[in-house]
């Protein structure tokens, strides 16, 4: 469960950070590192519910906040 969280927190990472990089290159816009960890963080806690019926899914919320 703990490696599950770890690949949603990391796909989760990766997708944000190339979103941020083609927001910068394509329309020269830069977002604080404060607001894309907000957005990560955000995407995590409702992804983590949506899936909530999934095996294995049961416990990341607590994983998440603690």
């Amino acid at each position: 469960s703990l490696t599950l969280l770890r690949k949603l927190a990391t796909h989760t990472t990766v997708y944000f950070l190339w979103k941020q990089r083609n927001n910068l290159i394509h329309n020269q816009i830069s977002l604080p590192p404060a607001t894309v960890f907000r957005a990560i963080d955000r995407e995590v806690r409702n992804i983590i519910p949506a899936r909530r019926h999934r095996k294995n899914f049961d416990s990341l919320m607590v994983m998440w906040l603690s």
